[in-house]
């Protein structure tokens, strides 16, 4: 998923601190709204994050303006901030208008607390001190992940009926793609280039290989998503669930099946 994230942090940089944060989990292009725009094809993204600090209840005007003026219609974008006050109410309500006026598909928001020291917070140094601190960053970088996932062309596999069974995996046709998995662990066999990367970094050895890489025994995994973040081709996608979240626990307490499979693969 290719993205570029549109920023603008004038006062003490609280909001590119948080927008590096979501850059680096998304693998994105970071870009302040200064820039030249007729130099970026938005064509080539696949989703877009627009933040700013809160100026008087709302994401700066600059930014609401550069967003006025973007080609963004059917594009999913998200949208993030950094504010004084403890509470986000609606700070985020007139950049959502602009983008809803662009015909924009808003598939997240996220907002934290930063550093001000303006107005009556000058008479105590600023207010939000040493914020966004490791913590909020921690969170940014989980949303930007999370929001990864769900966006994952891959995240409606489960739901569709399996098409086939082969070498005893599941298999599912959806389009030109053909979909190994069964519950948990989903790969798209059209797109993998058998680079092999999920099979050195899957810890409880999922993947294994003849003719092609395929997902076998998706019981043991633990969901712990390094197989779908070092992809490539985002071929791969992790089906997140309570259910699944209980089976591993479950296992865990009361089996060394888990554990016997991770130390397979480590020896």
């Amino acid at each position: 998923m290719k993205t570029i994230i549109f920023y603008s942090s004038t006062y003490n940089g609280n909001t590119l601190k948080i927008a590096e944060s979501m850059a680096a989990a998304l693998s994105a292009d970071l870009v302040p709204i200064e820039a030249k725009i007729s130099d970026i094809d938005l064509s080539k993204y696949d989703l877009i994050g627009f933040g700013s600090a809160i100026h008087f209840a709302g994401h700066t005007i600059r930014l609401q303006r550069f967003v006025s003026e973007l080609p963004l219609q059917e594009k999913q974008v998200f949208i993030f901030s950094t504010r004084c006050r403890p509470f986000l109410g609606s700070y985020h309500k007139a950049l959502k208008e602009v983008l809803k006026r662009q015909k924009a598909n808003l598939v997240g928001e996220f907002s934290c607390v930063g550093f001000d020291r303006t107005g009556p917070w000058v008479l105590i140094n600023g207010y939000n001190k040493n914020r966004p601190d490791t913590n909020d960053l921690f969170k940014a970088r989980l949303f930007a992940e999370k929001l990864q996932q769900k966006l994952n062309p891959l995240s409606f596999i489960a739901k569709e009926a399996i098409t086939e069974y082969k070498q005893g995996v599941a298999f599912r046709i959806n389009g030109k793609n053909r979909i190994a998995g069964r519950k948990v662990v989903f790969l798209n066999t059209t797109s993998c280039i058998q680079c092999g990367k999920c099979m050195k970094v899957c810890p409880m050895n999922i993947f294994s290989k003849s003719d092609t890489i395929l997902p076998m025994n998706d019981e043991n995994c633990i969901q712990c998503q390094l197989c779908a973040k070092n992809c490539p081709t985002s071929s791969l996608y992790i089906h997140e669930s309570f259910a699944n979240g209980m089976r591993i626990a479950m296992r865990e307490m009361f089996s060394t099946k888990l554990q016997n499979r991770y130390n397979s693969k480590v020896e």
